[in-house]
């Protein structure tokens, strides 16, 4: 069984995530949205055209500003989790790179999505 105290710890671990996550993708998503050159290259190097830099920063600044509300967390968690899937994928296939920091990250928002479920009720629903 979980002590309260274990809780009250879990809760605070996930918020501490869900800020240092939800910042670091709002200012990559940011950086998609406004067209930083670095961001503007890599998805020339890509090759699917610079709509995808736009889709991927829409999807990741939606996403991390759910992460600062506990309900939905677990939604802007499990939609930054596929894109990750998407960005190793193209790191690995397309660019042929390392995607080493982005494994990391695909694992702290299925940290945060597990910390973040619904917990089950103990009582038959009417």
């Amino acid at each position: 069984m979980i002590s309260a105290s274990s809780n009250k710890h879990l809760a605070i671990v996930a918020w501490v995530l869900q800020v240092l996550t939800g910042c670091l993708f709002l200012f990559a998503g940011a950086s998609k949205l406004f067209g930083v050159a670095e961001m503007v290259n890599f998805f020339a190097q890509v090759g699917y055209g610079q709509w995808l830099r736009y889709f991927l920063g829409v999807l990741e600044v939606g996403s991390a500003v759910t992460l600062f509300f506990p309900r939905q967390a677990i939604y802007g968690a499990l939609v930054l989790f596929l894109s990750l899937v998407g960005h190793i994928v193209i790191h690995a296939l397309v660019l042929h790179r390392p995607a080493t920091f982005l494994v990391f990250l695909l694992a702290l928002t299925s940290l945060i999505a597990f910390l973040r479920r619904p917990q089950p009720t103990h009582g038959v629903v009417p």
